[in-house]
């Protein structure tokens, strides 16, 4: 015969919930770490990275884990900072860790969200916002929109690479080597004459030109892609 008790304590220690392993990472302890840094007042995004202090935990029979910054300390001239945090296993105290480590404040920049050819006008659609460490921007690189905006490609943009200025310049609308129109007025009297374009030009930029008469060489300004007017002495 089947004996019911053994059955029972058998079903019961079966049905017994058991309790799971809690891994804590370097992420983990990042997270709480910005999160002191919101606390602390502190606004911009940061990214981390650590150099000393333990990042990584193993916690038997817990079912929940919470990591608390007791101490966070900062050093902007450095970018670095350092922090003490406290590990709760199911709500007790189980570990501590001194941590050390470096930070990066983050700012949204655009960049090609696809490779721009040569020649090509920048338009909002080429661009998207990237998250980068601000300290890695050239004084000379471009990361607004406004200042992107209809700007030509002086070479290929590489997608998801920040732009340098020397990199785009104006649209040129005047190319060198084309026929054009020169206008010259003073005091009421317009004089217009055919010229030959010694340089490319965006408009309203001030490039050579030559008289395909005179051959005589002037500097205009590009008013639209035929039309340039010398300017009076």
């Amino acid at each position: 015969m089947l004996n019911l008790g053994k059955i029972i304590i058998a079903l019961f220690l079966f049905a017994t919930p058991v309790q799971a392993t809690m891994l804590l990472n370097e992420t983990d302890f990042a997270n709480a770490i910005k999160k002191e840094f919101v606390e602390q007042g502190r606004e911009e995004n940061v990214e981390l990275e650590f150099f000393g202090g333990q990042t990584s935990f193993v916690l038997d029979n817990a079912n929940s884990a919470k990591i608390m910054i007791s101490q966070l300390d900062v050093n902007d001239e450095q970018g670095r900072f350092t922090a003490k945090a406290e590990i709760f296993a199911d709500g007790k105290f189980s570990d501590m860790t001194n941590l050390t480590g470096r930070f990066f404040v983050l700012g949204e920049v655009y960049v090609p969200a696809k490779d721009i050819s040569k020649g090509e006008v920048i338009t909002e659609d080429m661009l998207e916002l990237k998250s980068m460490r601000i300290n890695r921007l050239k004084d000379d690189d471009i990361v607004t929109l406004d200042k992107l905006l209809g700007q030509q490609a002086r070479k290929k943009l590489k997608k998801n690479k920040v732009v340098n200025e020397r990199e785009i310049g104006a649209l040129i609308i005047v190319k060198k080597g084309t026929l054009i129109t020169s206008v010259y007025r003073s005091k009421g009297l317009q004089i217009t004459a055919q010229a030959i374009a010694l340089e490319d030009g965006a408009k309203g930029q001030n490039i050579e030109v030559e008289n395909t008469k005179s051959k005589k060489k002037f500097v205009a300004k590009v008013i639209d892609a035929d039309v340039v007017e010398i300017a009076t002495e």
